[in-house]
């Protein structure tokens, strides 16, 4: 049975159920604002998405969009619901509602001195069981790098990076 998705929006009987998912899932370094989140999303080139399998809340994604890219910013389910397929499922949908146009992710590279590595290497192996494919693109933060895994077969850098000036513009900055 395929999820239903809705936008995430204030007021939604679940609202405060997706923004603690957010700032369990993801360390302090990685998250934008929830307020930056929101007002983005109400652009053509995000979606903030909440997964339902019939009336219980799975998991969500925040997909930004470029020109021949959609480029999955966070993506998380339920804590109590992991390990159940929701994750592929939800990674299924996004390939469903986006046909044609390539998918893009980040992870923490792999790293033998990282304390979280096998979590890195389980994340790795998750991604490729559901058709990403690791590129050769890194992005450094001061407390981790990144490796961008696709679905394309060619991959464009360059839509990366607009993507994320989009995101960032205007005063992105501020929202840190």
């Amino acid at each position: 049975m395929d999820l239903d998705s809705q936008p995430v929006r204030p007021g939604q009987h679940n609202y405060q159920e997706i923004k603690q998912l957010y700032q369990r899932a993801f360390p302090a370094y990685e998250r934008e604002s929830w307020r930056w989140l929101l007002l983005k999303s109400w652009f053509k080139q995000a979606d903030f998405l909440a997964f339902y399998d019939q009336d219980q809340f799975v998991g969500f994604a925040y997909v930004l969009h470029t020109k021949g890219l959609h480029y999955v910013l966070y993506l998380a389910v339920n804590d109590q619901l992991r390990s159940k397929g929701y994750g592929s499922r939800i990674l299924a949908a996004l390939k469903a509602r986006y046909a044609g146009v390539p998918l893009a992710l980040d992870i923490e590279e792999p790293d033998p001195t990282a304390a979280n590595n096998r979590q890195r290497l389980r994340r790795l192996a998750f991604y490729r069981r559901n058709g990403f494919a690791l590129t050769n693109k890194r992005m450094k933060d001061p407390e981790v790098t990144y490796r961008v895994l696709t679905t394309a077969r060619h991959f464009n850098r360059q839509a990366v990076d607009h993507v994320f000036n989009w995101f960032e513009w205007p005063f992105g900055w501020l929202a840190k």
